[in-house]
């Protein structure tokens, strides 16, 4: 899809005829567009190249994020071969829900000189997503997708009339551009390039829109990177902006044809298609719940009874969302809460609500209502609902509770750190658990024991709440660990250690664990028995799993997949889960974990070198003229953190008591 030239020139005119603002001054104009349940009080952090602007005190994120981009600046800008004009003003929001109340985003700031409108300066908003893995793709993929825009049709008010009139790029080609400097590679775009390729859909790809031209540009750059080499993007940007056609830019650049690249492309993504072809199968339609919703519908948590007789799943279009429980057996559907308004243009947190079961006829619902989390126990017999609000979190990714239904544990963000919290499910008591930079995400009680499993991309066993690591150091690999609640020792343990993202965890006794990983390239279910020390991959789905759920003593499998870039529920009610499959790793996996061998082996070569050798080795080691060196900024973590920190009292899930006030949230314990 092309951007309409009539449409652009329209817009800048109306824009033009704005009322005159004094020189150099920024007009700034709030409208009602938004539903406010609070206001904002901004401050702001100047750096060299991004002013970032805060509110409720949150400057250790703002700085974090500050120096995160500043260190990501050179990277970016010799990717894209350009440079702003001017500074980006990036507005930091606590969570998404605080964005969709705020009215910054809605009017653009124009800027005058002598009376006439010069340039419009730069701003995005950025929400924190809970984790801090995910806010450093968000603040990448903003700002790229922001400096592209401006490489491509300029800040400064002539440029953009010019570039509207002359320019009609695709939309695969720029949306692209930025997922790719934002993200590189992801197992997000190989799955559905991969499914591109098995539908033969090839000569449809380029006039696709939103997010599908998005992930297919993504694929086309990380090509044009794997066999041309990264410098030819910012030769083909750059060649664009002057000739206003990537067809022939590419042409200027790789000395091949438009045409002669696509059809390169297309060969590069067949061939590794027809290598997963042969080791991974898709889902069978026998296993697709049929359901009425529409293709805006995403599914974001499903949960399988206790008992195995019902599905509980939560699903979200552009903001509104409805929980329904389906019984396994007939198929009989049951709504039991909606909220929510479907939004145009704005940005929806596809990952509410949460939901799980608190006992066979019990669900607990987590969403936003009002501006604010509220955590909702349905009874299933008296179709009751107890509402209860989770003022104090800013974001909460999981829930789950324990056998007797009297506690939960929760993923959630205070204050820009996600943490695990153990509540009361009947009464307002918090504890929290953990207290560091590290994303602890999706734990789950072990049966019969009173301890926990979760997912972290932690790289120390102890829970020091001093220890500080800036973004940009911290691991996008994620491990399985144990949390004991009755232990007085301040560590977890490790359970699982590979070269990957293992997520999810369900555990079937103290020593076995089964979990989503993407150990070989494409999400899939693994088993982990301690024990034994042996990994096992359970299934070989050839598209990535979303999300799922195992009901390990009744065999029942639950899962999200994404087919056409819509959500699909599956559910296997004869799942075998001692299944043991092998299949190779994609060619994604292959090049991310070589690249982390070399890197492993440069660090050791560097230990065993002495002082002398190492400052000539990187005097004789040619420097990037452009790109700043950011590895004297890295903190290594040690496996051993021998610190000591305030033991954690005693607990007892089955007769637990809080103290008579509430904990405070802020304090570790």
């Amino acid at each position: 899809m092309r951007v309409s030239a009539r449409f652009l020139v329209s817009a800048l005119v109306l824009l033009y005829f704005i009322p005159e603002a004094t020189a150099q001054r920024a007009n700034e104009v709030f409208g009602k567009n938004r539903i406010q349940y609070r206001s904002f009080d901004w401050v702001y952090l100047s750096g060299e190249n991004f002013d970032v602007y805060y509110y409720d005190g949150r400057r250790a994120v703002a700085t974090e994020a500050l120096q995160y981009l500043e260190s990501e600046f050179d990277r970016i800008t010799d990717l894209i071969g350009y440079a702003p004009y001017y500074k980006a003003r990036i507005f930091l929001y606590n969570s998404l829900a605080d964005q969709r109340q705020s009215n910054v985003g809605l009017n653009r700031t124009e800027y005058t000189v002598n009376g006439e409108i010069e340039f419009v300066k730069p701003y995005i908003e950025v929400s924190y997503p809970g984790t801090s893995q995910e806010f450093k793709r968000e603040l990448l993929y903003k700002v790229s997708d922001l400096m592209i825009n401006e490489m491509m049709y300029g800040g400064n008010l002539k440029e953009i009339f010019q570039s509207a009139l002359l320019m009609n790029l695709s939309e695969w080609f720029v949306k692209g551009a930025s997922e790719y400097v934002a993200k590189g590679w992801t197992s997000e775009m190989d799955d559905y390039v991969r499914e591109i390729i098995r539908s033969k859909r090839v000569n449809k790809i380029f006039r696709l829109t939103g997010r599908e031209a998005a992930v297919v540009g993504q694929s086309f750059w990380n090509f044009i990177a794997e066999k041309y080499g990264k410098s030819s993007i910012s030769n083909i940007l750059n060649y664009t902006r002057i000739t206003r056609k990537e067809e022939q830019s590419v042409l200027i650049t790789l000395g091949v044809s438009y045409k002669q690249v696509i059809k390169e492309w297309q060969q590069y993504y067949s061939e590794m298609e027809a290598q997963v072809s042969k080791s991974y199968i898709s889902h069978p339609d026998s296993t697709k719940l049929r359901l009425r919703h529409n293709s805006t519908t995403q599914f974001t948590t499903l949960k399988v009874s206790p008992d195995g007789k019902y599905l509980a799943y939560a699903e979200n279009d552009r903001g509104r969302y409805i929980v329904k429980v389906r019984s396994l057996q007939n198929g009989k559907e049951t709504t039991i809460l909606t909220h929510g308004s479907k939004v145009i243009a704005q940005e929806v947190d596809y990952r509410l609500p949460i939901i799980g079961w608190s006992d066979a006829s019990t669900l607990g619902v987590i969403a936003v209502r009002n501006g604010e989390y509220t955590f909702w126990l349905y009874d299933m017999n008296s179709h009751t609902k107890l509402p209860r609000e989770l003022d104090k979190f800013n974001n909460v990714r999981s829930i789950s509770f324990s056998s007797n239904g009297r506690l939960a544990v929760l993923s959630a963000d205070y204050e820009g750190k996600n943490d695990l919290y153990l509540i009361s499910s009947r009464r307002d008591r918090i504890r929290r658990l953990t207290n560091d930079p590290y994303d602890d995400l999706d734990p789950t009680f072990i049966p019969n024991t009173n301890k926990i499993v979760f997912s972290s991309n932690r790289t120390t066993d102890s829970l020091n709440t001093k220890v500080k690591v800036p973004l940009s150091s911290l691991s996008e690999n994620y491990s399985l660990y144990a949390f004991d609640l009755d232990t007085t020792k301040t560590r977890v343990q490790r359970i699982t250690n590979t070269v990957s993202k293992d997520f999810s965890p369900l555990a079937l006794n103290n020593n076995v664990f089964y979990y989503l990983s993407d150990q070989r390239g494409i999400v899939n279910l693994f088993k982990y028995d301690r024990s034994t020390g042996i990994y096992t991959q359970i299934t070989n789905f050839s598209s990535g799993i979303k999300n799922y759920d195992l009901n390990i003593p009744r065999g029942t499998l639950a899962m999200v997949t994404n087919h056409k870039m819509q959500d699909e529920i599956h559910v296997n009610q004869g799942f075998n889960t001692n299944r043991q499959i092998f299949t190779p790793s994609t060619r994604r996996k292959e090049l991310q974990q070589s690249r982390i061998i070399r890197e492993k082996r440069a660090q050791q070569e560097s230990k065993n070198m002495s002082l002398k050798d190492l400052i000539n080795s990187r005097l004789e080691k040619p420097q990037d003229s452009v790109k700043k060196s950011t590895d004297s900024l890295s903190v290594q973590q040690p496996t051993q953190d021998s610190t000591k920190t305030k033991s954690i009292p005693t607990v007892n899930t089955d007769n637990y008591v809080f103290e008579d006030e509430a904990v405070k949230i802020g304090r570790a314990h």
